[in-house]
């Protein structure tokens, strides 16, 4: 790994409070390669799924750096592979290296270590897509999923946001909480995705109050119009919803039937999960 090598040339040696620089062997109370990886982490957290692509102009603007020296920070870290460059319109997006990085990082997390083996089992044993999904403020995340084998199936999106009110998982992440800080937390306008989408807070608490009974939601196209969704919750050793896992199947195949055993299936899945993260009681 040649990290080391990357900023050595942009490195100004830190001084102390009395003004003494530290130089190269002295007790530097700041290591060349902690400034080095600041200087790493300060580019990388400018790329958001917002802002998946940036040029280096952007770059030095928001970092407020000259661009000399933004320019070789770039080619330094390209070079590495924690940044590719497009080749058509010069512009930098993360890098393979980090992707897979990150794909080891997701693995290791607690509740993703834990969870997987369950999504397996549901996804092998559905036949359909799987996913493990989180709230996050006032949206939901899914931070693990096993695609379906078929050929016709629910693609799952890493990192994707389904909406908390019109997917299984998203009412299954807020159906515990009081009316009151549902609305403080979803707003006072619900957005329609789909002619299905609830947008009228009083259905939507009536949804939630059947959520509550069933222990499972059902999303029947409210976020994507030929996509169905199951989910229940995750409970954690509190006794509070920390997750949700949810199997999506395409509306061709959300017949009754399906849906009933793939009903099963989940509360079967999350009663497992459940236990796994250390729950051990009756669910509230």
């Amino acid at each position: 790994m040649r990290l080391t090598l990357i900023f050595r040339e942009t490195i100004v040696p830190p001084a102390d409070a009395r003004g003494k620089t530290y130089h190269s062997g002295s007790l530097d109370p700041y290591p060349r390669h902690h400034l080095m990886l600041q200087k790493l982490s300060e580019i990388l957290a400018l790329f958001s799924p917002q802002r998946p692509e940036l040029s280096a102009l952007e770059i030095a603007e928001q970092l407020g750096r000259p661009k000399s020296t933004v320019y070789r920070l770039l080619s330094s870290i390209t070079a590495n592979g924690f940044l590719d460059q497009d080749e058509d319109t010069s512009r930098y997006r993360v890098g393979i290296r980090l992707a897979g990085l990150g794909l080891l990082a997701q693995r290791s997390t607690t509740l993703q270590r834990a969870l997987y083996p369950t999504l397996v089992r549901l996804s092998n044993l559905t036949g359909e897509t799987a996913t493990f999904m989180v709230r996050n403020g006032s949206i939901g995340s899914t931070v693990e999923m096993v695609e379906s084998f078929q050929p016709l199936m629910v693609p799952g999106v890493l990192g994707g946001h389904p909406p908390l009110h019109a997917s299984a998982g998203g009412k299954v992440l807020i159906a515990w909480m009081s009316p009151a800080m549902r609305r403080e937390l979803l707003g006072a306008r619900l957005e329609r995705f789909t002619p299905t989408t609830i947008t009228d807070h009083g259905r939507l608490n009536e949804e939630l109050s059947r959520v509550q009974d069933r222990r499972v939601a059902v999303a029947r196209g409210e976020w994507v119009s030929d996509v169905f969704g199951v989910a229940a919750p995750v409970w954690n050793h509190a006794a509070a919803v920390a997750a949700a896992i949810t199997v999506g199947l395409p509306k061709a195949r959300a017949s009754a039937e399906q849906l009933d055993k793939v009903r099963q299936a989940v509360i079967q899945a999350a009663s497992e999960a459940s236990a796994a993260i250390g729950y051990s009681g009756i669910h509230p």
